[in-house]
């Protein structure tokens, strides 16, 4: 779309291969996929803005940002230098089970198009740049926000003091207000406010906590944007196996444009659910026509799966629905689906 390009979600693995046992292999593999893809379209590694990092176990987390650390200073010294945005969770399964990780990214096709340019927006703790070499190989390195031309996209944003490094919000409500607050703070240092939001992703270990968030959120949302309380902007809750860290609680990333004056030529959906696929899908093409798009303009979708066991046969009905028009693609399974009942629920950005 434009200057953007979205990437399915990469597996460590080969077409046809068994995926290796070792993660940092997997880790290895997922990369090489994601810039052979981003290659077949006139891009590359170095052009990623955003990654979304799945695991199937946080004890990985290590090996993982070490792996990813080292594959940039081989292929894309670019990301070493300015990390992306990033947000990373840990899923019950992906896929299939022996898949360890999926690596999803968003890219520009041009970082120096004119009125399309990337802009870096570093991230500090301590002090430090979260970039290497200002802090370990297997500690996390990601910008505070990274735009492409309008669209502006936060990192994962969570309760953890900038300064002391430690999370010193232990409810939930302190957690959400501190969460929040990462996410105005990224959006205004562009110039911009929380009325610029189009899309936010809550990550929650804890269905239950959802109810608290949204309420805690639109009480923020009136004090610091009364228009995007009255009209919130498109939101998917993912219910996850683990955050970064265990006393995480709530995590929140967001999109925005960077100029709310200027037009953005996405559509972002909250989660469409259903009990059975089509369902779903069915939901999900009747949001995208009453915001004047269409199926057969999306260009990402997000597959959120009760039971990773369906989507063999999930697949079938995808390509059947969307034919030959098939968006990239990222698949996982979640603890439980908001609403409880929902056995599938589909995240889409489409073209407007």
């Amino acid at each position: 779309m434009g200057n953007v390009v979205f990437v399915s979600g990469c597996t460590g693995d080969r077409a046809g291969e068994v995926a290796p046992p070792r993660v940092e292999d997997q880790v290895e593999l997922a990369l090489e996929n994601a810039a052979r893809a981003l290659e077949a379209v006139g891009s590359g590694l170095e052009n990623v803005v955003k990654t979304f990092f799945l695991l199937t176990s946080l004890d990985d987390y290590g090996s993982v940002r070490r792996t990813e650390t080292e594959y940039y200073e081989r292929h894309a010294p670019q990301l070493v230098a300015t990390p992306p945005a990033a947000t990373l969770m840990v899923v019950p399964s992906l896929a299939r089970p022996e898949l360890l990780v999926q690596y999803e990214v968003v890219a520009a096709l041009d970082r120096d198009l004119p009125g399309w340019g990337v802009t870096y927006h570093p991230e500090y703790w301590a002090g430090r740049e979260l970039a290497y070499p200002h802090v370990p190989k297997e500690h996390p390195k990601f910008a505070r926000s990274q735009s492409i031309g309008n669209l502006l996209v936060v990192s994962g944003c969570q309760a953890l003091d900038h300064e002391t490094l430690r999370v010193e919000a232990r409810d939930l409500a302190e957690q959400c207000r501190v969460v929040l607050d990462k996410v105005r703070v990224a959006v205004e240092e562009t110039g911009g406010s929380l009325e610029n939001l189009v899309k936010t992703n809550v990550f929650v270990k804890d269905a239950g906590a959802v109810a608290a968030y949204r309420e805690i959120e639109q009480a923020y949302l009136r004090e610091h944007a009364p228009a995007v309380a009255a009209d919130p902007p498109a939101s998917t809750v993912f219910v996850v196996a683990e955050l970064p860290r265990p006393e995480f609680l709530i995590e929140v990333e967001a999109f925005a444009v960077a100029d709310a004056g200027a037009p953005c030529p996405l559509v972002f959906t909250s989660a469409c659910h259903g009990s059975a696929i089509t369902e779903a899908l069915d939901s999900l093409g009747g949001v995208l026509e009453r915001a004047g798009s269409a199926v057969g303009r999306v260009v990402k979708l997000t597959l959120l799966l009760r039971d990773a066991a369906d989507y063999p046969r999930v697949q079938g009905a995808l390509d059947a629905y969307f034919g030959e028009h098939q968006p990239a693609t990222t698949v996982m399974q979640v603890s439980a689906t908001v609403p409880p009942g929902a056995r599938f629920q589909l995240d889409a950005v489409a073209v407007s």
